[in-house]
Parts: C-alpha cells; sequence; structure tokens
C-alpha cells in the first residue's frame, strides 16, 4: 500500500518532466534557442543610395541574421567561400550593375565579372591518405592574408558562430562537418577591412537587405 502511495507520488513529476523535456527538443528543433536565424525563403539584395540590386549567386540559404539585436550582425556560410569571395568584391566596389531583372523590388543586377582577385582560397589539410578536411585563408586587397579559419579549431575563433539547421530548413545540412559555421562577416570586415557591414530583413518583400560601407 505504502508503494503504490510512493508511486502516485513521483508520477505526476515524472509526466511534468517528459512534457518538458518534448517542449525544449521542438523548442531546439525550431531554433528557439539560437540568437541567429537563416532566412532561406527570403530573396537578398545589395542597398547602394537607397536602391536595391540582385547579388546572384549569393543565397539567402548561407546567410544568418541575428534575432533581436538592433545592430544585427551579418553571418555567411562558410562552407560557401566561393560566394564570400563576392562579398569582397562588393566591398572594394568591383562589380558593374546591369539591367533589371523580372523582380521588381530589384534596380539592376550586380556584375561581378569586371574582377577576377582571389579574396579566399581553399586549402586541404590531411589527416591520412583518405580522410582530410578544408581550411579557408581570406586576404585583403592587397593580397595580405587576414584571416584563417580551421573547422577544428571553431571553440576559440572569435569570428566563427553555429546556426544549426531548424525542422523549417531541413536536418540534411548537419551532415557536412562545418556546413553549420558562419562567419562574422560584419565583424571580420570591420576589424580587417575598416568597413562597415549593415543588414535588415523586410518581412513585406521577403528580402535580406545588406550594405558594405
Amino acid at each position: 500500500m505504502q508503494q503504490l502511495k510512493t508511486k502516485k507520488k513521483w508520477l505526476p513529476a515524472l509526466i511534468v518532466a517528459i512534457l518538458v523535456g518534448i517542449v525544449v527538443i521542438l523548442a531546439i528543433m525550431f531554433g528557439f534557442f539560437q540568437r541567429q536565424e537563416v532566412f532561406d525563403k527570403y530573396d537578398v539584395a545589395y542597398e547602394i543610395d537607397g536602391k536595391l540590386y540582385e547579388v546572384f549567386p549569393i543565397s539567402a540559404t548561407d546567410i544568418g541574421v541575428d534575432k533581436k539585436s538592433d545592430d544585427k550582425h551579418f553571418y555567411f556560410r562558410v562552407n560557401s567561400y566561393y560566394n564570400i569571395d563576392y562579398l569582397f568584391r562588393l566591398a572594394y566596389k568591383q562589380y558593374e550593375i546591369n539591367e533589371p531583372s523580372t523582380n521588381k523590388y530589384y534596380s539592376g543586377l550586380i556584375d561581378y565579372s569586371v574582377a577576377d582577385n582571389a579574396y579566399v582560397t581553399q586549402k586541404d589539410v590531411y589527416i591520412t591518405n583518405d580522410e582530410s578536411y578544408a581550411t579557408y585563408d581570406f586576404f585583403d586587397k592587397t593580397g595580405q592574408k587576414i584571416y584563417s579559419y580551421n573547422p577544428q579549431e571553431t571553440s576559440t575563433d572569435d569570428y566563427i558562430v553555429r546556426i544549426k539547421p531548424t525542422i523549417l530548413q531541413g536536418y540534411e545540412k548537419s551532415d557536412i562537418g562545418s556546413y553549420d559555421d558562419y562567419l562574422d562577416v560584419t565583424e571580420l570586415f570591420h576589424d580587417k577591412l575598416g568597413m562597415d557591414v549593415k543588414v535588415r530583413i523586410d518581412d513585406d518583400k521577403k528580402m535580406v537587405i545588406f550594405s558594405i560601407k
């Protein structure tokens, strides 16, 4: 009889604990606890003098933005290093503007073909003959190295944040080792290039809008 009473006492607590655990798991899956968000269903625009321009092949899938901060930072997936190169060309104004696209919000399309600088390069580090991982070196306009990304050292890297995909974005992205590592472009460009990177979200236009000055 005493054992039955004891069970009755801890059973409600167990049920509550299970429910809390389910809520926490769901919150993690939907990215509730993350400070950043990836607007992978939005378009991307670069702002120049109040006008918006298309920046293809840069995609919102590779961009992270702070959720609540008034001074939001612009994050970019390190794995897409070949597109980070275009951010440097924007910063150094190495582009031309072509005719407007079919999207009514764009005043034109950014054309990067006027420059061929390699601001980001990949280097493979071999652990064994069959096992390796990629590192990335970043350079400024003069060719001076300003930063190196090593996936083995992200815990001590001030320019890297980890943004896990939510259930709405699909967990298959995490299958790649460094797919969740995002470079804090705002911080890096401020510290190493002396430039300000601003980003904002326009929910009406469904756009991630950024600028570099």
